[in-house]
């Protein structure tokens, strides 16, 4: 996701209650509300924020880091074309699990810049270019090329268009393929290899940050760059409408899964979709050097799904019965809407599908215009289930 700091304003929300805040539960006594005021009762939403935590939310961030341990891993390792084939590979899961992720871009992806960093397209060849041939005689992270190396290493870690999936995607792939190990200069490897570390450390502060468990070597790895989350994003979630967090009451979190959703939608069909379909910027393509842009939009709607549905693995039709989805389809106010928002969602999972590939060569087609419109009605499907919740 290309954005900005999106949640900054939260953040600091997050901190004031951190410090310690008032409850905003209508009994004043710290304790949850059981009332009816809207379509479900607050201890029926706090089950269903609670599994959203558990089994979406930290679920998936653990998944990812795990995935980028094994992509660092993988990228060490490469001496051969077969090793760049296999990185590759780990890359593309490593991507759909991030992509997975981008239904629940609030709270740590958003507050401490994570998705920015991550995820930021398109790289930016010209300088990446600039530092190999300024460096072109250097031999990075070796002895006596510190400077050099300092330089570098900052430039990962700091920035946003050298870093991150699309950094390590321009260095392993061309159209759409693996390179070959011999055209990769030993400064490109360095590059790549830091670019993947950072990847996994950055996944690891999303672990941290939402109250999942990290092993005492990942702990010593945010230890190293100082990384303590101001607040625990599941327990603030888990906690809302208690004193302490930064959500009043239960059904605003519950609403947060729906906005979450939302927000990912509408960036998929405005921006990744839209932007080259339309002819805004033609440049805008995601992915593109892997050439797993229609794949990076499919995951992005399965976060939707996961979200919705419960758990972070799910692809059939049967929605977890603690998720927001499933408790919606045994509420006669809300079992069509519910319903809606199912079919809506596997029409837009499969126009996307369905779209001609690579984007990249074929971003103007019809197909890409037809999963834009698809994007529509799963978000007015989603707009129209979220009213029902008051």
């Amino acid at each position: 996701m290309n954005t900005i700091f999106k949640y900054s304003m939260m953040f600091a929300a997050a901190l004031t209650f951190a410090m310690g805040a008032t409850s905003c539960s209508d009994d004043n006594n710290g304790g949850s509300n059981d009332d009816h005021r809207g379509t479900f009762s607050t201890s029926e939403l706090k089950v269903i924020n609670a599994y959203y935590v558990d089994n979406t939310i930290v679920a998936t961030y653990r998944n990812l880091a795990n995935y980028n341990k094994q992509l660092v891993a993988d990228i060490n390792a490469m001496s051969d074309d077969a090793g760049v084939e296999k990185a590759c590979k780990t890359w593309r899961q490593s991507r759909k699990w991030w992509e997975f992720s981008e239904a629940f871009l609030f709270g740590a992806a958003g507050d401490y810049a994570i998705d920015p960093h991550t995820d930021t397209w398109p790289f930016d060849r010209t300088q990446f270019d600039k530092y190999m041939s300024l460096y072109k005689n250097a031999k990075l992270g070796e002895e006596g090329f510190e400077d050099e190396t300092n330089t570098i290493n900052e430039a990962i870690a700091t920035g946003q268009n050298l870093t991150g999936f699309h950094a390590v995607e321009y260095l392993i792939f061309r159209e759409g393929k693996q390179r070959h190990f011999a055209d990769m200069t030993a400064n490109e490897i360095y590059f790549a290899k830091t670019a993947a570390q950072d990847l996994y450390l950055s996944s690891l502060k999303l672990v941290s940050a939402w109250g999942g468990e990290v092993s005492a070597d990942e702990q010593a790895l945010l230890n190293e760059v100082e990384f303590e989350s101001a607040i625990n994003y599941g327990e603030n979630f888990k906690n809302a409408g208690n004193a302490g967090s930064t959500y009043s009451t239960a059904l605003l979190a519950s609403k947060e899964i729906i906005a979450g959703a939302k927000e990912i939608i509408g960036e998929v069909r405005d921006s990744k979709i839209g932007a080259p379909a339309t002819g805004e910027d033609v440049n805008y393509i995601e992915s593109p050097h892997a050439q797993n842009s229609i794949q990076d939009f499919y995951d992005n709607i399965m976060s939707c799904k996961h979200a919705l549905y419960g758990g972070c693995t799910v692809d059939g039709a049967t929605p977890k019965d603690n998720s927001l989805i499933g408790i919606c389809l045994k509420n006669a106010k809300t079992k069509a809407a519910a319903q809606n928002v199912m079919a809506s969602l596997e029409n837009a999972l499969n126009k996307i599908d369905t779209m001609k590939r690579p984007f990249v060569h074929f971003y103007s087609h019809q197909s890409a215009k037809d999963a834009m419109t698809a994007l529509d009605g799963l978000e007015e499907s989603l707009n129209a289930l979220n009213d029902l919740l008051d």
